[in-house]
């Protein structure tokens, strides 16, 4: 599965998702969502580095969580990209 865009996401106090828009249908996160970092290539994704961002550019933030909708509960692994915000489904499972 190629990284699909999920929007609207909302976050706990933790900043945890707990529910977000894919494929135009609204997800509730039915499991308590583990967090986990992942470190990318960054030689092969990133041109230069701004002063002060290398991090965001090692370093991505990744979620697990299970997420029910109207369209049925599925396992989801999102990755939220820094700098920019960027919130991605990277696989989901039903």
């Amino acid at each position: 599965m190629d990284l699909e865009p999920a929007t609207g996401i909302m976050l706990d106090a933790d900043g945890a998702p707990t529910c977000f828009t894919w494929r135009d249908e609204v997800f509730m996160a039915a499991s308590r969502p583990v967090r986990w970092y992942s470190r990318a290539l960054w030689w092969q994704d990133a041109e230069q580095a701004a002063a002060g961002e290398g991090q965001n550019l090692v370093e991505t933030e990744m979620w697990r969580l299970w997420a029910a909708s109207h369209a049925g509960r599925y396992f989801f692994q999102l990755r939220h990209r820094m700098p920019g915000d960027q919130w991605e489904v990277e696989t989901a499972t039903p």
